[in-house]
Order: C-alpha cells, then sequence, then structure tokens
C-alpha cells in the first residue's frame, strides 16, 4: 500500500463515526484489498451544477454521512463567504423516499442551524419543485434537495438551489467544491442529529409553503370551461 492510500485509510477511520461505512472499510484495509480501495478513498466525487449523485457506499467516490457532512460543511462555508444576510435567510431543506435520504437531511439541517441560520425542513418526502420554490417564496439563500431523481435506486443525489430558486451554476460549482475540499474535517457537532427538530431555528415550511404553490398554480394554469 502506497503512502498516499495509507493515509487516507487512516483518515477515514479517524473520521467516519457511521459504523457500517467505517467498518467496511477497515475490512478492506485488513484484507489487503488495495485496488478497491484506491478506487473509494483515493477518487472523490465531483461537485458540479447538478451538485452531486453517486451510489450509496463507504468512500471518498461514493455517497455516505460522511462525505454528505463534508459537502455541507463546503456549502456552508461558501454560502457564509456569499451571502451577508446568510443568518436572517437561511435555507430549505427537502429529500426524497430514498435510502438515507431523510437522515441527510436532518444533517444539513444540523450543521447550518448549528452555525445560526434558520432552517425550512420539510416533516416528510417532498417533490423536488417544493424546494425550488421554496426558496423564492420563503427568499431564502439556499435550498438544499436530497435526491437521486430517476437514478436507480442504489444511488442517491445532493442538489443545491441558487437564491433565485435555480439550480446553482458555474463560477458557483467550483466555489463550493473548493470549498468541500477546505471543509473535510467534520466538526464533532456536525454528527449529532438528535434533535435537530427541536432546534427553534428548525421551521415546517409545508403548511405555508403547500398553500402558496397550490395558490399559484390555480393562478397560472389555464383551465378550459
Amino acid at each position: 500500500m502506497d503512502a498516499e492510500l495509507s493515509s487516507k485509510a487512516d483518515e477515514w477511520l479517524s473520521w467516519d463515526e457511521n459504523e457500517s461505512t467505517r467498518e467496511a472499510i477497515l475490512k478492506l484495509k485488513n484484507a489487503s484489498s488495495w485496488d478497491e480501495l484506491r478506487k473509494l478513498l483515493l477518487v472523490r466525487m465531483e461537485f458540479g451544477t447538478a451538485g452531486l449523485r453517486a451510489k450509496m457506499g463507504p468512500g471518498n467516490s461514493q455517497m455516505n454521512d460522511l462525505t454528505i457532512i463534508q459537502t455541507t460543511q463546503g456549502l456552508l462555508k461558501y454560502a457564509m463567504a456569499s451571502f451577508e444576510d446568510l443568518k436572517s435567510r437561511g435555507i430549505i431543506v427537502g429529500y426524497d423516499a430514498r435510502h438515507n435520504s431523510s437522515k441527510w437531511a436532518l444533517y444539513v439541517a444540523n450543521i447550518f442551524t448549528h452555525a445560526g441560520c434558520p432552517v425550512y425542513l420539510f416533516p416528510n418526502i417532498c417533490p423536488t419543485p417544493f424546494v425550488a420554490f421554496g426558496v423564492r417564496h420563503f427568499k431564502t439563500a439556499l435550498g438544499v434537495m436530497v435526491t437521486a431523481s430517476h437514478n436507480p435506486k442504489d444511488d442517491n443525489g445532493y442538489k443545491v438551489y441558487w437564491s433565485n430558486g435555480c439550480q446553482i451554476i458555474s463560477p458557483h460549482d467550483r466555489g463550493i467544491s473548493d470549498c468541500i475540499l477546505e471543509s473535510l474535517c467534520p466538526e464533532k457537532s456536525s454528527w449529532d442529529i438528535s434533535s435537530v427538530r427541536k432546534n427553534p431555528l428548525c421551521r415546517d415550511p409545508m403548511p405555508e409553503l403547500l398553500d402558496a404553490y397550490c395558490k399559484l398554480q390555480k393562478e397560472t394554469i389555464c383551465f378550459t370551461p
């Protein structure tokens, strides 16, 4: 095992607090499965204008608790630099019915509320357009939707919306990506999602948003007699 791979493996084992993904990396290391470890640890998911989308599993190349935390810490850093009023505007967070989606939405909400930002967190699964609409309705700085859309069931994703309610474009994708790489070490507080929904900064957007969304649809859709 080369020095870089050894360092990445030890780094992962020291950072990951998810028992399942940590154990998977440890087993591969103990079994000297270096080729597999290289695929998982030396290649990192690329954050682009569509955010992240990849298979769920251990390592830097896949979607898991640690990479979600790292991504969100990076997004927070970029948002702090981009919006002077982030702590008053906050973000809106939604998720689909895929495995891990609800938990990862809690990680996003936890990291932002811990930084003093209000978070509109959906109480249950929601359609992706609700997040885009919610950004504009509540005038939040950002929106995050945990979803992999039409991808296979083993995948998941992380989509970011800018303050205009649209999917991010360049150069925001590169800026967020750079901030992620500067925020890889997880804060201890980032792992604790036990009481996120009880945080006074965490709000349920659904009642107000659903009414506003339906009202807008009725006003803009042309119904024939």
